[in-house]
């Protein structure tokens, strides 16, 4: 069977990223390669890779096809509290209901849409 090994995220300024991955959502930094142009994060989920490129994406969320990376947690409104003390700048003012529970997107410091998503135990 067929799975993802690791989660490649293109930035445009690796210190920045570094920083809101870090800093905001709590990755840990676990290792720089390429004479830090690539740096890779511990999570509790697959590896993520963060790789500098030289200029930013755009893309219009959620109105084209994109990959969106999802964080989940088990209290929304609390953790998206604590990560707007942070710093970090939601698209949505509060929780969006969804099909399987509520979701919120932010933007990373290259323009990567995230989401937090809550989802229902039933």
């Amino acid at each position: 069977m067929a799975s993802f090994c690791v989660i490649g995220i293109y930035v445009d300024d690796i210190d920045k990223a570094v920083a809101f991955y870090c800093d905001m959502l709590g990755f840990k930094e676990a290792e720089r390669y390429a004479d830090g142009c690539i740096v890779r994060l511990e999570n509790q989920g697959p590896p993520v890779i963060l790789e500098k490129v030289e200029k930013m994406g755009s893309s219009e969320y959620p109105e084209v096809s994109q990959v969106v990376l999802g964080i989940e947690t088990d209290n929304i409104k609390q953790t998206s509290k604590d990560l707007r003390e942070k710093g970090v700048e939601f698209l949505h003012d509060k929780p969006q209901a969804f099909v399987a529970g509520f979701m919120m997107a932010m933007r990373d410091p290259s323009g990567n849409v995230l989401e937090l998503l809550q989802f229902n135990k039933e």
